[in-house]
């Protein structure tokens, strides 16, 4: 079985190469997307070509378009015919919920049990004070987390139809028979990694950045609280849970690192169209961007009548 990681890059220097040494190892295959990154990103991804990563493609782009960089990540991963895809940011690791199965064996699994679809717990990593400044690899300086939500449908099996833009990346929309695994894997992520880091990511790296048009569909505002005071970024030990790399994990929230946002995000809209009843049903998030969708082309369609 063929798995393509896809990953899209934007100035992730200081982790981007362990996560791509961490997916290798999972037996996966990457190709990767380079949004223009500015402060060596793409000299490090170049590294792995032909060493478990198959194509890297640069492409510049003033603003953070993520819809069409999704789009792009998937037309670059087919051209491999891969079985199955996985989505992952620079700043997540995906791990296998199994301790004696990598994650291409966890998914081979998945597929003799009939699923096309998997889905991760998110666990968000956040600075605190007792990290090791001097350890450079973020899975070992940070070892405090809060569970965020389970919304992420980020390894498929590859069929005609899928549509991989309208999900934002969190889900892909299947045209029919979607078949979601009953096991949760597992999402590290490490968006923030210290003060310093948070404030340059936040306001000069990606809220200049963002698409004015995929923000009016609500993508994208969930730094918007953000102040650049330390607090929003070095979170108190005592909020979050301790993971002791023992693959036990805490399905406890302790901490909402929007600032309120998520909460308001989640609220139950009503159900749309061409998505899983099971799945929406379960993530209101998803019948948002769908309603939100719908309204956007709507008042486009209005807007641009002559």
């Amino acid at each position: 079985m063929r798995i393509v990681g896809m990953i899209p890059v934007y100035n992730e220097s200081d982790i981007v190469g362990h996560v791509i040494e961490h997916l290798i190892s999972q037996g996966l295959e990457l190709i990767i997307l380079d949004n223009g990154s500015t402060d060596g990103s793409y000299e490090i991804v170049s590294k792995y070509l032909e060493k478990g990563v198959l194509s890297i493609e640069r492409r510049v782009t003033e603003r953070f378009e993520w819809g069409l960089i999704l789009e792009n990540l998937y037309e670059m991963a087919l051209k491999h015919r891969p079985d199955w895809t996985l989505i992952s940011s620079a700043d997540e690791f995906h791990e296998s919920p199994y301790p004696n199965l990598n994650l291409k064996e966890a998914i081979e699994l998945e597929e003799e049990r009939g699923y096309n679809l998997v889905q991760f717990n998110n666990f968000e990593f956040w600075p605190t004070e007792k990290d090791v400044a001097s350890e450079p690899d973020a899975r070992r300086r940070m070892k405090y987390y809060t569970w965020n939500d389970d919304c992420q449908f980020h390894c498929w099996k590859v069929s005609e139809g899928i549509n991989v833009r309208d999900g934002g990346g969190h889900y892909p929309i299947f045209p029919r028979n979607v078949r979601v695994s009953p096991t949760k894997y597992v999402l590290r992520h490490y968006r923030i990694r210290s003060h310093q880091h948070g404030v340059r990511k936040i306001f000069e790296e990606r809220l200049p950045r963002y698409s004015e048009e995929e923000r009016e569909i609500g993508w994208h505002v969930h730094y918007d609280k953000f102040g650049r005071d330390e607090k929003f970024f070095v979170i108190d030990s005592r909020n979050l849970n301790r993971y002791d790399d023992n693959h036990e994990w805490s399905l406890k929230k302790t901490f909402d690192w929007t600032w309120g946002l998520q909460a308001k995000a989640w609220a139950k809209p009503p159900i749309p169209p061409n998505i899983s009843t099971r799945i929406a049903n379960r993530f209101p998030i998803i019948t948002k961007t769908w309603k939100m969708l719908f309204l956007r082309k709507h008042h486009r369609s209005t807007r641009e009548a002559p």
